[in-house]
């Protein structure tokens, strides 16, 4: 999302001073370089839905970059006098907003950074790990989703009566941009391995609406099953393990957060 927003802006930017260059009326380059980027985004977002909130952004960044660029560029060559102050609080609007979107768009999928998060958010009682900021998703309410958490409640209790030990290897290992082997162990109530059951792997974001990777573990040894796994994108993410042998079903979910070095 980063290189479509910023991207965006250097477009608009390539096209305003390329129109410029070509003779085009100040008014028209800001048209134009606008309507472009926001034309093409919208397309594309008929096709990739990434979400309300994150093409409101993106149109509210590529106007904004193209009014600061058609203010700016309204000057005539080689004229001295102070820019009125109008066109200076419109400009430093923009780039407030354009600050503090992105700001709201890099803690809803990072997370506020470890330190400040300690510093604003203590630890729940009990616990050392840092309290987590990152977007957890949509919580739906009415009638559809209490169906939702009624079936979940019911499929965790169907989980608890299988009696399925299901432990995960490698996780934590996980290094960003470096692929390593994850290992799901599965055993029965009786602490024998399960063996000839369907399992899979999923990588999901907060607040993504669909996975970022999804996988098929196979069965390398009596109820071991494993897959190679490469997380390109720093962050936290959810890593949700499915099992399925015959009608049983069994689903774990772990959480990960990656981080630049």
């Amino acid at each position: 999302m980063f290189q479509t927003l910023f991207g965006g802006v250097l477009a608009i930017a390539a096209i305003y001073y390329l129109l410029k260059m070509l003779g085009v009326s100040n008014y028209w380059r800001g048209i134009i370089s606008g309507l472009l980027p926001v034309s093409a985004y919208m397309g594309w977002s008929i096709i990739h839905w990434p979400g309300g909130d994150v093409l409101s952004m993106h149109m509210a960044v590529y106007m904004a970059t193209a009014t600061v660029l058609t203010l700016v560029g309204g000057r005539k060559s080689g004229e001295r006098k102070a820019l009125h102050w109008g066109p200076k609080l419109i400009m430093g609007f923009f780039l407030l907003l354009f600050a503090i979107d992105g700001s709201l768009l890099l803690i809803s999928g990072q997370g506020i950074p470890e330190p400040i998060a300690k510093w604003l958010l203590p630890p729940a009682k009990k616990s050392v790990t840092p309290a987590h900021t990152a977007f957890s998703g949509v919580v739906p309410h009415g009638e559809e989703a209490a169906k939702t958490i009624s079936q979940h409640r019911a499929s965790t209790e169907k989980q608890n009566r299988l009696g399925w030990q299901v432990q995960t290897y490698g996780l934590e290992k996980i290094t960003l941009g470096k692929e390593g082997m994850i290992t799901v162990a599965v055993r029965d109530a009786e602490g024998k391995p399960l063996t000839k059951a369907r399992a899979a792997l999923a990588v999901i974001r907060p607040g993504a609406t669909q996975p970022e990777q999804m996988l098929d573990l196979v069965e390398t040894d009596p109820g071991d099953y494993r897959a190679p796994l490469n997380v390109l994108q720093p962050g936290v993410a959810v890593v949700v393990v499915r099992l399925q042998r015959d009608k049983d079903k069994f689903e774990l979910e772990r959480q990960i957060e990656l981080k630049k070095h």
